[in-house]
């Protein structure tokens, strides 16, 4: 398969044609919503017991954390650790306000908002969350953890639970090229100005956590309407760093941006956390968290 692949790729087949070509069958471990849900009250867990090393434990060795409070991306067991260590100086407690879940072959996704209560100060920040984890064999990790504050409470997301059964799943081929070209086609769109151009980078249901509204955003007509004035101030986009991550039929591109305004002639430094999903025929993003740099 990888003779093939570089076969192709010397005789000009773009990256993304390269998807349609079975790479291998993996076998799904069976999860439920509330399998997924309770992995946050075991990381919650962690934190209450004030010990760094514990909460690392719930990450993946290969595993990005955006913090709410620290523009860092940390990428390693000990820049997570000292962050945790910090970050549990106030004896923090978190609480789900509203989240959706969405759950692939050993992938998984719970998104929303939270709230932390700080005990040592009765203070509370209250934030939006994006946690992807997954199956390693053995258990469910962290391999995306993206947390951004929001300044006031919102309607809940709609629920919907999924279930996965044990069953065989063939994954298509996709390499980090292919990815980011991906971003690349999203990056057009916006500089396009045409928010529904834009759209065709989203599957019917996903989830956007955008970057200047507090508002969840759950449809495509939600999406469309943000996009429609995001873009009135004629943004340009440009990759700083980023991580990917590429499982089964799911990719994981997440890093550092900038806005450039052109209307304002503002700069915008900021976070992301895109995930792609193959649907059968194409690519399509189900979930983009964006926040502004702490």
């Amino acid at each position: 398969m990888k003779a093939l692949t570089l076969l192709l790729a010397l005789l000009g087949t773009p990256m993304l044609c390269l998807a349609e070509v079975p790479e291998h069958t993996e076998v799904c471990v069976a999860a439920d919503k509330d399998d997924i849900a309770a992995l946050f009250n075991r990381w919650n867990a962690a934190v209450k017991t004030g010990d760094p090393h514990q909460v690392v434990a719930n990450y993946a060795e290969k595993s990005v954390l955006l913090a709410t409070v620290s523009a860092k991306p940390r990428l390693t067991p000990n820049e997570k650790a000292a962050y945790f260590q910090e970050f549990m100086r106030n004896q923090p407690e978190g609480r789900i306000d509203s989240r959706t879940i969405e759950l692939d072959c050993n992938l998984a996704i719970d998104e929303g908002q939270y709230t932390f209560l700080f005990k040592t100060n009765g203070a509370t920040i209250k934030a939006r969350y994006s946690f992807i984890y997954r199956w390693n064999g053995k258990q469910w990790l962290i391999i995306s953890h993206h947390s951004s504050k929001v300044p006031s409470e919102h309607a809940p997301l709609e629920d919907l639970p999924h279930t996965i059964a044990q069953h065989s799943e063939v994954c298509v081929a996709a390499d980090e090229q292919s990815i980011i070209a991906l971003f690349d086609r999203w990056k057009e769109s916006i500089e396009s100005r045409n928010a529904h151009k834009v759209m065709a980078n989203y599957a019917a249901r996903s989830v956007l956590l955008p970057l200047s509204s507090t508002t969840p955003r759950l449809t495509l007509d939600d999406n469309e309407d943000y996009y429609r004035h995001f873009l009135k101030d004629r943004p340009l986009v440009h990759v700083h760093s980023r991580t990917i991550e590429i499982d089964c039929n799911t990719a994981i591109d997440e890093g550092l941006y900038a806005f450039n305004f052109q209307r304002t002639g503002t700069i915008v430094n900021a976070r992301y956390s895109i995930v792609y999903k193959w649907d059968g025929m194409q690519w399509l993003i189900t979930s983009d968290h964006s926040s502004i740099l702490p």
